[in-house]
């Protein structure tokens, strides 16, 4: 047992190793979708320079779709934990995979089926496997997810590896957090977290 600072009493060992940011110093946010924008945006103009789509969509509720294509909204949407947890080439053919999805449909309307001849023809021109699928390793990312909540007092972040019904914040105070957010480590140096 060790005398905790500021607590005013002993904790154990193991509470004083709580994993706890201060959310002055560790901010927390969705990944960035600038550069799926600029692959997305590069890509058009190369090969259908008419066709304007909104910025992609991340989205943190695509847990077993890596990406999709709406056409009514001509909107690519992206799975946060692809852009937080996949590699680079990963991400690269999942965003050409969508962009092929939305050229077809800018070419030849509702006609073509979703992953057909046309689809096959325009993958070839913009560089991305035809597949019904793209091959992605998330075998890993489970167990890169952790997850968060804030401590209504002292508004500091708890990160655990799994959601508990209660947890005891470093201020003292015990939590029964209603909800928990999903957060993975950034690929960058910062060590901070990203929303998923």
């Amino acid at each position: 047992m060790t005398l905790a600072p500021g607590s005013g009493g002993f904790v154990s060992e193991t509470e004083s190793r709580q994993l706890a940011f201060d959310l002055e110093q560790k901010p927390v946010g969705k990944p960035t979708a600038a550069a799926v924008d600029l692959l997305i945006r590069a890509t058009l103009d190369a090969h259908e320079p008419a066709l304007e789509l909104p910025a992609v969509r991340v989205s943190g509720r695509m847990r077993r779709t890596l990406g999709s294509y709406m056409p009514s909204r001509k909107q690519i949407a992206i799975s946060s934990r692809l852009l937080a947890m996949g590699e680079e080439d990963d991400i690269r053919q999942v965003v050409l995979h969508e962009v092929a999805h939305a050229i077809v449909h800018a070419r030849w309307g509702d006609k073509p089926s979703a992953h057909g001849r046309e689809f096959r023809a325009v993958c070839g021109e913009i560089g991305a496997k035809p597949r019904r699928y793209v091959d992605v390793t998330t075998e890993q990312w489970s167990s890169q997810v952790r997850y968060l909540s804030k401590c209504g007092h002292c508004k500091v972040l708890i990160v655990r590896k799994r959601r508990m019904q209660s947890v005891r914040c470093v201020c003292g105070l015990k939590l029964c957090p209603r909800s928990w957010r999903a957060v993975a480590r950034a690929e960058d140096e910062s060590g901070d977290w990203v929303m998923l």
